[in-house]
């Protein structure tokens, strides 16, 4: 496996390259749900657990954790993804390759050990590779479950993303955090897994009904891209007809 190299520095400049791409490839990123993580006790372990529908998914999750949330979080990735952009290694990333057992037990032992200090969060996406948004069953992992049997007392937090075109030319990203689960090393991973399956798809349908129906009142904007070209268009037109 490929492990974890952070540097301080490089992530500060990943940061700002980071805020740079998501305002120039999107309107805007609009969140729900944070009060779920300002509740969560950050002594314990904190993992994230939450679909894979597109390649943003990682650089959305280190804006989060990074400039909203402010904490020290790694990344599992999937083994070829990581040998392909080895610098992620650098802000947190490290490999798995579900595809040979004992690989993805080194991988989740190696997760184990991060939860040496406080303040520290992992993300997992148990789906193992990016599916469609609309994909179902989502067809997770039981990486998770086995991961809190080692660790005993954990934080899972639920969180889902979906990304639309509405009204505006780019892309908008609507992501939601859900409440909380509490788990520790008596949860069997199986029915830990299926729980977490049943809670993400639960979140992502009632998100796409939100989203289509235009029920958005409870996301809050946390990050604003460059303006449209129809922005520009439209200024045009008014003095046009002016």
């Amino acid at each position: 496996m490929i492990k974890a190299s952070k540097r301080t520095g490089i992530e500060t400049i990943f940061a700002a390259i980071n805020r740079a791409m998501l305002r120039r490839h999107f309107h805007a990123l609009h969140v729900a749900g944070t009060d779920h993580v300002a509740s969560l006790d950050r002594s314990l372990p904190i993992i994230f657990v939450g679909n894979h529908s597109s390649w943003w998914d990682g650089l959305l999750e280190f804006y989060f954790s990074h400039d909203l949330f402010g904490v020290d979080a790694f990344l599992m990735m999937e083994e070829k993804q990581m040998r392909r952009y080895k610098f992620f290694r650098w802000i947190g990333a490290f490999s798995v390759d579900r595809d040979i057992p004992r690989e993805g037990v080194i991988s989740l032992q190696y997760a184990a050990s991060l939860f040496n200090r406080p303040n520290r969060v992992l993300w997992i996406y148990p789906q193992g590779t990016m599916r469609p948004n609309d994909y179902r069953p989502l067809g997770f992992y039981t990486g998770a479950g086995r991961l809190v049997q080692m660790l005993g007392k954990t934080q899972i937090v639920p969180v889902v993303h979906r990304y639309e075109f509405l009204m505006e030319q780019r892309p908008e990203s609507f992501t939601t955090f859900g409440s909380p689960i509490p788990a520790d090393g008596a949860n069997d991973p199986k029915e830990l897994t299926r729980l977490l399956e049943e809670r993400v798809t639960l979140m992502l349908d009632q998100l796409r009904s939100r989203v289509v129906q235009g029920e958005t009142g409870e996301f809050t904007r946390v990050l604003s891209g460059k303006a449209s070209t129809n922005v520009l268009y439209d200024t045009v037109r008014r003095i046009e007809d002016q």
